[in-house]
């Protein structure tokens, strides 16, 4: 059973099951298939070309991304750890600390250099995130002030609490691959230039 009845009732929709159930966990399975399509075509598409074209990442940058990914992933836990002590049900929840890992993993695996591909990927993941943790929000907020449940192991204050903390988490992730993205694009555009500008005195002695 996906969700107990110990959950409240909200009016409206979509509820905190079908939250748990079919809107967050959505970017994460999404990011799964995403992630094993990269994979397959890395295989056959020339790593030269510009989409898996590497560049080595900001070390502060990347290292407190890292740290940041390791915070989010324990804020899942945590929720999902105080879900299932209120018996309230888990949903399909458990699926974000797994693509939480896969993040860690590919962070780790391009710790020297990040390709434009996986950027890219990981910046459609943080966005969809913080769509579907911000409805989440809104609707825990809602919860709070029809049901505190303050005598229960999750008071729906500590539940909208977690919630906040990991939407918070989602947009700097967004940013700091915004950021990547841009830097990638700069260095792109200046690695160009310095080539061309190579090429032009050999071609004006062959002239």
């Amino acid at each position: 059973m996906l969700c107990s009845n110990n959950r409240f009732s909200l009016p409206g929709s979509p509820s905190t099951c079908t939250l748990d159930t079919a809107v967050v966990p959505v970017p994460s399975f999404l990011l799964f298939v995403a992630v094993g399509l990269v994979s397959s075509l890395a295989c056959e598409v020339k790593l030269e070309s510009p989409d898996y074209r590497r560049s080595p990442p900001t070390r502060w940058l990347h290292i407190t991304y890292a740290l940041l990914v390791v915070a989010a992933l324990g804020m899942s836990v945590l929720e999902i750890a105080r879900l299932g002590a209120a018996q309230q049900g888990l949903g399909l929840l458990p699926v974000m600390p797994l693509a939480l890992c896969l993040v860690l993993f590919l962070l780790w695996h391009e710790r020297h250099a990040r390709t434009r591909v996986i950027s890219f990927v990981f910046l459609l993941y943080w966005i969809t995130l913080v769509v579907m943790e911000a409805i989440k929000s809104a609707r825990l907020q809602l919860l709070e002030g029809l049901n505190p449940a303050k005598d229960t192991k999750y008071p729906s204050s500590d539940w909208l609490l977690d919630n906040l903390v990991m939407l918070g988490l989602f947009v700097i992730f967004m940013f700091i691959e915004i950021a990547v993205l841009a830097q990638a694009r700069r260095r792109a555009i200046r690695d160009s230039n310095q080539t061309l500008v190579g090429v032009r005195p050999s071609s004006i002695a062959k002239v």
